[in-house]
């Protein structure tokens, strides 16, 4: 298992790049027609104890997966 941020582009937020979401499988970058990005947590289409988009930096999860 690698700690090394998954490459999720350019435009991730550098406060992003220490969070779990940066290389948890269930993140999706999601960009703003102004180019903000956001990473939205998957797990929150099923699961209501996930947020859907999590405050960042995110230093623990239970629904965290590499």
């Amino acid at each position: 298992m690698s700690s090394e941020p998954r490459d999720l582009g350019p435009k991730l937020p550098p406060v992003a790049r220490a969070s779990l979401c940066a290389r948890c499988r269930h993140v999706q970058l999601v960009e703003s027609a102004k180019g903000s990005v956001f990473l939205l947590c998957a797990l929150a289409k099923t699961d209501p104890r996930f947020p859907k988009y999590p405050p960042q930096p995110v230093l623990a999860c239970s629904g965290f997966a590499p």
